[in-house]
């Protein structure tokens, strides 16, 4: 609009108002486009030539920078790991550190330690969270679909009443009652994933929507007509969107209404953004075979950079959860012991003056906390590169919660009955 104004109202040459409003843009890449559009003009190139070469540009651009993002992530992910293996053994180490000094002093530097841990463990979260840009699956519309809404009110309950478990078990087995308060979150956020994995069936359906709607309209047939020819095709689960779609408009029902529906039916960000221009191109008259064919080959990179970086996600939680359990189940091993040196220290102080008092309800605090926060931190971080959907960070939650306060449990009960078993015979 500014350069409109300056164009029809303050007679300014084309090429210099488009350097005038470039200098004020605050976005560095808008104010480098006008800049080459300033000189596109004054050399007399077309200028559907100019936006095809900066749309090509862009396009290469936009994917060799996601590669070296994915790379980054990769190496990223490396690092994280390495500091996440090394916190057990350094929380292990000034426990038994505290045997040979004091406990009192140990642990309270233990549970800053691990603050200070958990603390750079964000940091990469927001390190990688920067590096992967993951997408949001589910879109952004102010329309929802009911099914949609039920899940999120399902996710606010889960989170409402998972403390309740805790409340109930947690004071008696604070370890069984961690467990079943990240069960609501598990199941929640395991029935929002199988709806984001039918979002994403209908993303793989699209483009083959879009291609015959397109070759169909490019002949100048009737939207209406090419709807119609596309229920008699298999798309999945776009089939009921498609035949409602056909339906409203067989009806008279606004166009853009229509469309609106669809979109908001589908639940999908891709789609409802890459549909949003397809059908603006459509009312407007422009060339829809030409733009069709650009926005599914916008399309294929870009779900293929999102395959390429669900390969990232797959290998961090192929590490990271097997981590966690092997850590939890270290720490179950190490509260027996303490457990059972405790024991130990109480027979022997009915024989002996000397006492050795171990707070082993502190220590199994401390292994709680550190089961905790570290199934946050890990479910951050997992969240932070994979971004789907708020369901996934309470299905992280909830399974680390779980798998990790069952393994300590089971672990440290079958520990103690095996140490205490070699002690009485």
């Amino acid at each position: 609009m500014k350069i409109k104004v300056l164009v029809e109202g303050w007679r300014y040459e084309h090429a210099t108002a488009c350097e005038v409003v470039g200098k004020e843009s605050p976005s560095k890449i808008f104010r480098e486009f006008l800049s080459r559009m300033a000189r596109s003009i004054r050399s007399g190139e077309p200028f559907e030539l100019f936006m095809s070469r900066e749309y090509t540009n862009f396009v290469a651009a936009y994917s060799e920078n996601m590669e070296r993002m994915m790379n980054k992530l990769k190496q990223l992910c490396d690092a994280y790991v390495s500091i996440l293996s090394s916190t057990t053994f350094i929380c292990l180490v000034i426990l038994m550190l505290g045997l040979l000094y004091s406990l009192e002093t140990m642990l309270p530097l233990a549970v800053l330690v691990t603050v200070t841990i958990s603390v750079a463990l964000l940091m990469f979260s927001w390190i990688m969270f920067s590096a992967a840009r993951p997408d949001e699956i589910l879109a952004k519309g102010k329309i929802k679909p009911p099914k949609r809404k039920i899940l999120t009110l399902i996710s606010i309950a889960s989170v409402s009443t998972s403390f309740l478990p805790y409340l109930l078990i947690g004071f008696n087995q604070p370890f069984y009652g961690i467990a079943f308060s990240g069960l609501p979150l598990l199941v929640a956020g395991f029935i929002g994933k199988r709806y984001v994995a039918k979002v994403k069936r209908c993303e793989e359906f699209y483009p083959s929507f879009l291609r015959q709607i397109a070759s169909i309209c490019a002949t100048k047939v009737p939207i209406k007509t090419a709807l119609k020819d596309a229920l008699n095709i298999n798309y999945g689960p776009l089939n009921n969107p498609i035949r409602r779609l056909y339906n409203k408009l067989s009806f008279r029902i606004n166009s853009s209404v229509a469309w609106e529906s669809f979109e908001a039916e589908v639940d999908s960000e891709l789609i409802r953004r890459v549909n949003g221009i397809f059908v603006d191109v459509l009312h407007r008259g422009g060339n829809i075979d030409e733009i069709s064919k650009m926005l599914e080959s916008l399309y294929f990179i870009y779900t293929t950079i999102r395959r390429k970086r669900y390969q990232v996600v797959s290998y961090l939680t192929g590490i990271v959860t097997p981590l966690h359990v092997a850590m939890c189940g270290v720490m179950g091993v190490v509260g027996s012991f303490f457990t059972l040196l405790s024991a130990f220290a109480s027979i022997a102080a009915v024989a002996s003056p000397i006492t050795l008092k171990l707070p082993t309800e502190f220590i199994s605090i401390y292994f709680l906390l550190i089961i905790v926060v570290f199934s946050i931190n890990n479910a951050v971080t997992l969240y932070s590169i994979e971004g789907d959907s708020r369901f996934t960070l309470l299905f992280y939650i909830g399974l680390l919660l779980v798998s990790g306060s069952l393994i300590y449990s089971l672990t440290s009960q079958a520990t103690s009955n095996y140490l205490f078993s070699m002690i009485t015979s």
